[in-house]
């Protein structure tokens, strides 16, 4: 069994405590027709949920956000999920045994509109439970990037910035597991999503004026796309930390060892990195154990997951050192030279430029890394018909016209 690390628990007790040193949960100040007034329910009944159900449906558009607790499990463990009209605002339990396929079913209906902020970890559940793709989402972190505001913004300064409201000190790290919740936790958790519809009003008529709207939306259904939430193992092995140090077959091994991280986490309920963390993989990368009887000088390496997993582990290794070279990945990153950085720093440059003309946040459109993957592809004769920069939005809000510069 792998020793969970329970430090970010501590750190949520810390938080949590202080945040209940009163449970007095302050009053709300602003009054608009789009924000709901009053405290927040606790769903916790079938016929609770059955009634605030068809009030989502009625009123055709609805804010969305979930708290949960991710430091303990494979998967996060949802606590508490927030939903909130022009008309009210509610939260519903899913720990007290209620049936949710209908709920997330409501996710999935096209023909209604789910306001989130930065809703990625929230429309996971969607996938999970019902195996389908939400549709119709409204993401104001997006959205908010497409109108001359920076991406990411946090829900607290977009609130403020084009509502005036201010909200309260936010409590993402407290026991949304415990119940009964307190008041604060109840006040605190319906704010989350008690601004979206004036948010999603205020975002939309900026986004009509700068003809940005349809832009907006398809970034937005973006996220909607399984394979966003999907284990990827070309893909995940290319987040772990530290793996731009890595040679050809440090790559192969690491892809290799990335896939039976996740399956072992996922067995054993863990997160991947609780499981191991992202230096020891490259460490083991880098150097390669081919025996379990050598696992003991790999520093680092957890005793119990050498105990239950070393043999799995070396497996893996070898694996990926038994693949022919030409099966491995290559490195991203190629050495520039001085010229190359400079005129790949200039491309970066233009590309900022052209976003902020249209008011559209650059990191919203690209990254100065994936600039230089474009502008060595382009400079080397390699197609970038299908680089992120030339497919959709981002083709006609940059892409052409960068490439039009470098064949000129």
């Amino acid at each position: 069994m792998v020793q969970r690390n329970y430090s970010r628990s501590r750190h949520r007790d810390q938080n949590h405590n202080a945040a209940h040193a009163t449970d007095h949960a302050p009053e709300q100040a602003m009054h608009h027709q789009l924000v709901p007034k009053g405290p927040a329910p606790l769903i916790a009944t079938s016929d609770g949920l059955d009634e605030l159900l068809a009030h989502l449906r009625a009123a055709g558009r609805f804010a969305y956000d979930s708290e949960f607790i991710g430091e303990l499990t494979y998967l996060p463990k949802l606590c508490v999920i927030q939903v909130a009209t022009s008309q009210r605002v509610a939260l519903i339990d899913p720990l007290a045994g209620l049936n949710l396929t209908p709920f997330w079913e409501v996710l999935c209906d096209p023909s209604i509109e789910k306001i989130v902020h930065a809703g990625q970890q929230d429309i996971e559940p969607v996938f999970r439970f019902t195996q389908r793709a939400p549709a119709n989402i409204f993401d104001t972190q997006i959205a908010a990037g497409f109108i001359a505001l920076p991406y990411p913004v946090s829900l607290s300064k977009l609130v403020m910035e084009l509502t005036g409201a201010k909200l309260g000190k936010g409590l993402t790290f407290t026991h949304w597991d415990q119940r009964p919740l307190s008041a604060m936790q109840l006040r605190y958790a319906a704010d989350d999503v008690r601004y979206l519809p004036l948010l999603r009003e205020e975002i939309g008529n900026r986004l009509a004026a700068a003809g940005h709207a349809e832009w907006a939306m398809e970034e937005c259904a973006a996220q909607c796309e399984p394979s966003v939430y999907q284990f990827d193992p070309d893909v995940q092995y290319l987040r772990v930390r530290g793996v731009g140090s890595l040679a050809p077959q440090g790559l192969a091994i690491l892809r290799e060892l990335t896939i039976w991280r996740d399956g072992a986490a996922r067995a054993e309920d863990v997160p991947p990195r609780t499981m191991l963390r992202d230096e020891i993989l490259v460490d083991i990368a880098r150097s390669p154990v081919t025996s379990a009887e050598k696992l003991s000088r790999v520093r680092g390496l957890p005793r119990p997951v050498e105990s239950a997993h070393g043999q799995q582990l070396v497996d893996a290794v070898n694996r990926a050192m038994a693949m022919p070279e030409s099966s491995y990945p290559q490195p991203r990153e190629t050495e520039q030279s001085p010229t190359e950085r400079f005129r790949a720093d200039a491309l970066w440059a233009r590309a900022q430029m052209l976003c902020y003309e249209q008011k559209i946040d650059p990191a919203l459109v690209s990254s100065r890394q994936e600039i230089g993957e474009f502008y060595r592809a382009v400079t080397t004769g390699k197609s970038v018909d299908q680089h992120h920069l030339m497919t959709g939005w981002r083709k006609t809000a940059c892409g052409e016209r960068l490439l039009e510069q470098l064949r000129i």
